[in-house]
């Protein structure tokens, strides 16, 4: 397999994300997105859940598939988040994604392994459920506690059946992410990943929200290849390198749990979903970052 062909075969089932106040872009977006994929809808703090369920009802109506982002730590007790889930179901939402959340705990809820394993989300069925996973760190966390969690929610999947898989904060860098990903299998852990990359915005951009979430390793790597501070400013970053240096890795690894990417646009939603169709179609031989 030549490296556009693993290019396209890792692109072949991206994901993007927007925020409740960017659907307006789904207009031209849906235009490049091939039917059925898959659109997340991103938790904001201040912006209430009927927001995030209009968004999704907006991205099913160009014929995409919403995932709606559930932060654990805005939902104070299992009452709330049993209305929560009631609403989600009763709008017709079928994918999750379940993530702790940045701020403090709004009441006795604190992670998603709570969430998880309480009767109130046993009592619905969703098509899917995508939880958290950290190549470089999760900021303020062991990261043996994040090993711990992620193979206890690895187990919960075999043993209840829930049809979990892991969507990656974004880095800059193919190698933290196929490193961190061999260390999780030979855990024994088994759940498919999508490996979160940052679309098509600027570098300086791409630094900031890079430093406030914890990126490391491949933050070197970023600069790196923006160099001076004039071109950090006005760049704009493609992650080609990342996505065939992860490609080549998987398509020399049939074992691997790297299943397709998410992109994180920070706002670049259209110029971001053209590229990754560009690159689905086409393979990324011509592209150069």
């Amino acid at each position: 397999m030549d490296d556009d062909d693993a290019v396209r075969r890792l692109l072949a089932d991206f994901s993007i994300e927007v925020t409740p106040r960017e659907t307006a872009a789904l207009d031209e977006a849906a235009t490049v997105l091939a039917p059925g994929t898959r659109v997340y809808v991103t938790d904001l703090a201040g912006v209430d859940l009927q927001r995030a369920l209009d968004a999704a009802a907006r991205i099913r109506e160009r014929g995409l598939r919403p995932v709606v982002h559930l932060a654990v730590r805005a939902i104070p007790d299992l009452a709330a988040l049993d209305r929560a889930l009631g609403r989600l179901v009763d709008a017709g939402v079928e994918d999750l994604l379940l993530i702790a959340g940045s701020r403090e705990p709004a009441g006795e809820l604190e992670n998603t392994s709570q969430v998880l394993e309480s009767e109130v989300f046993a009592r619905r069925a969703f098509a899917s459920i995508g939880v958290a996973g950290h190549p470089e760190g999760n900021p303020g966390v062991d990261e043996g506690a994040v090993d711990l969690a992620l193979a206890s929610k690895d187990k919960l999947a075999r043993e209840d059946g829930l049809p979990l898989y892991v969507v990656t904060q974004f880095g800059f860098a193919a190698d933290p992410v196929l490193g961190w990903e061999r260390r999780m299998r030979d855990a024994g852990i088994t759940l498919p990943v999508r490996v979160g990359l940052p679309g098509l915005t600027s570098p300086a951009r791409l630094v900031k929200f890079g430093l406030s979430c914890g990126v490391g390793p491949s933050l070197a790597v970023l600069r790196k290849q923006t160099g001076s501070v004039l071109k950090l400013a006005t760049a704009t970053y493609r992650p080609t390198d990342t996505v065939r240096g992860l490609a080549r890795a998987v398509a020399a690894d049939p074992e691997s749990l790297i299943a397709a990417v998410h992109f994180f646009p920070f706002g670049a939603v259209v110029p971001t979903a053209r590229w990754a169709t560009t690159g689905q179609k086409d393979g990324l031989g011509a592209e150069r970052t």
